[in-house]
């Protein structure tokens, strides 16, 4: 294995462990959120992948405030119809899509901030070609 894919392999665990570790922090807080995460395998450079759908759920008996929801990286993009405010037992939509900018492996996380104070993320990975 080459020192770079080396380095790509172990950044991808760090960003799947990383999401399934907020993952199980979210069913404390009533947020739940779904998948953990995205692999969007291999797209080809500048050109967007369907959108994959990210729910966000309220498992709570209390309304939680919903904040900035952002795609980091340049490869990585959302739109949602999610409120400011979710309803006890309501749920909204994220559509997250990859575009990879250049060749290569491209991690990213998805981040909801909500009322809890706790960022919640989903793992986003795919490959440019």
């Amino acid at each position: 294995m080459k020192v770079q894919q080396v380095i790509v392999f172990t950044c991808f665990l760090a960003c799947l462990s990383l999401s399934k570790l907020v993952h199980s922090q979210n069913t404390a807080s009533g947020l739940q959120i779904s998948p953990p995460s995205i692999d969007f395998g291999e797209n080809a450079v500048d050109s967007d992948t369907p959108p994959r759908a990210v729910t966000v759920a309220n498992s709570s008996s209390s309304p939680i405030m919903l904040g900035q929801i952002i795609a980091s990286g340049i490869d990585f993009s959302e739109k949602h119809d999610c409120g400011q405010t979710l309803a006890p037992g309501a749920q909204c939509t994220i559509q997250v899509s990859f575009a990879p900018a250049i060749s290569g492996p491209r991690t990213g996380n998805l981040e909801v901030m909500a009322s809890d104070g706790n960022p919640h993320f989903v793992g986003l990975n795919g490959i440019g070609k």
